[in-house]
């Protein structure tokens, strides 16, 4: 390899390497190691016998991201059940995406305009919520699977994929379910949706005459055939939803019209700016004016619509499908939320930072049809043609500052609230070090548990006499005796 493209490649690699060390210091400064909400159900189910494969072989099992079996027994025997460890998981699942990101930039020579703006959306903290709850470090690694997947699904496409790597095409839509969970629906429905169109066009070689309708055809009935097995899986399942209202749809839809409509909006703000920073723009805490919110949503919204035109205007459909993909996947996440999430009947629950991981997948994929779209072509020849092209490629440049000083505002926010955060952290270690001194509903709070607090209480018993997590961490001791 020659010298210029090795430095050709640093440069490449320069964003993605900065972005994780950046969430590694967010994640050392802003999060202590102690357990809380979603880690009280699983310590009550799952331990201390991390091994008992009676846990495991249940009728709901791909409802229950059998990988996390194997990272929970490891993390148990080996650090005594961290949240730290779990949180570096996420840290993983976020370079692997920025790894096949990044791979992508580089093989199709994007500038470093939109390399930047990229990074700005992909390590934004509007996703703090899963960076420190390390309960959802698997949705995470999914996300980076998913878009290793569709990378390789993009190489078929064009006909760069040899006999290996259509192999794994095959073979990942079954792999996922060990990881994804309820995302292998958003992730099945993009596939199909690519499959169909790769079999009626055969890919882009398909205007070469060399068509690979047959790989796509039986990526279709793989995938299909997972997201069966995740159905079946999904239908013995039983969901607590804490805090859901008992409307049902039909109800909702005839007494508030336009409740749906409204959520399925907000979701699209809360990928500009995060839904705390919303709520505190304004002095003393108030929350920003509905209008604002839903014109924000209104812009991402549009930003869709406008790559989607792009992509098809500018013919990307027969050099590449992965931009056209995240946005298909993008737009998948946000339906599949509201839907999911209509249910507790609060239009700000569209804009939760837990939903910022799978609503970027789209935001990433605007960003690359405005890239690609963007670059010169030497079909333009015509004066008139070139000032339209400039006139364009200036609108998607100004929707995308737009996205990314939002996103870059909220990371400076979360920034700010680092030490408070840690602080609550500490605080939640201390109280569960001195339980006996909280009262029920006192300890309920600080735990941010809002279900059954016996269940709560068990999780402490066996984390107590297992000397699990904060009970065998001394940091913590001399704050827990303060507190007593």
């Amino acid at each position: 390899m020659q010298f210029h493209e090795r430095i050709n490649k640093i440069k490449y690699g320069l964003i993605p390497v900065l972005g994780l060390l950046f969430l590694l210091w967010y994640i050392r400064s802003a999060g202590a190691d102690v357990v809380y909400s979603d880690y009280i159900r699983i310590i009550d189910e799952y331990l201390p016998d991390v091994s008992d494969l009676s846990r495991l072989l249940v009728p709901d099992i791909l409802t229950r991201i059998p990988a996390s079996f194997a990272a929970r027994a490891f993390n148990v025997r080996t650090f005594g059940f961290s949240v730290t460890f779990d949180r570096m998981l996420t840290l993983a699942g976020m370079g692997l995406i920025a790894l096949v990101l990044y791979t992508y930039m580089y093989r199709h020579r994007i500038g470093f305009f939109w390399q930047l703006v990229t990074g700005i959306i992909l390590f934004s903290l509007n996703k703090w919520e899963i960076l420190l709850n390390g309960t959802a470090w698997a949705h995470v690694v999914s996300f980076g699977l998913f878009f290793l997947n569709y990378q390789l699904l993009d190489l078929l496409w064009t006909g760069e994929a040899d006999a290996k790597q259509e192999l794994m095409l095959m073979l990942m839509p079954f792999l996922w379910l060990l990881f994804a969970g309820e995302y292998i629906a958003s992730y099945a429905c993009t596939m199909i949706l690519i499959c169909l169109l790769g079999i009626l066009t055969g890919g882009a070689n398909s205007w070469a005459g060399k068509g690979e309708k047959g790989m796509f055809v039986g990526i279709l009935a793989m995938t299909l055939a997972a997201l069966l097995l995740y159905m079946l899986s999904r239908h013995y399942a039983v969901w607590e939803h804490a805090g859901a209202a008992d409307t049902g749809l039909k109800e909702l839809v005839l007494s508030q019209p336009w409740f749906l409509p409204r959520f399925f909006i907000k979701t699209f703000a809360g990928t500009a700016v995060g839904q705390e920073t919303l709520q505190a723009f304004f002095a003393g805490g108030r929350a920003l004016p509905d209008t604002a919110v839903m014109a924000a949503g209104m812009i991402v919204l549009a930003a869709y619509v406008f790559a989607f035109i792009l992509y098809f205007a500018g013919d990307m459909l027969e050099k590449t499908v992965f931009p056209l993909i995240l946005l298909i996947s993008g737009l998948m996440n946000h339906i599949l939320v509201t839907a999911g999430r209509w249910i507790f009947l609060r239009e700000d629950y569209a804009l939760s930072s837990r939903y910022a991981g799978q609503f970027m997948i789209g935001i990433i994929g605007i960003l690359i049809v405005f890239a690609l779209y963007g670059r010169e072509d030497k079909r333009v020849k015509r004066r008139a043609a070139q000032r339209r092209k400039k006139r364009i490629v200036a609108a998607a440049a100004a929707v995308s500052v737009f996205i990314a000083a939002g996103n870059c505002y909220t990371t400076y926010q979360e920034i700010r609230k680092a030490p408070y955060r840690e602080a609550n952290y500490e605080n939640m270690a201390a109280a569960l070090l001195s339980y006996e001194g909280h009262t029920e509903e006192d300890l309920c709070r600080i735990m941010e548990w809002h279900k059954d607090p016996a269940v709560l209480y068990r999780a402490i018993g066996i984390l107590e006499e297992n000397r699990f997590n904060v009970f065998r961490v001394p940091v913590f001791e001399e704050g827990a005796e303060n507190a007593g």
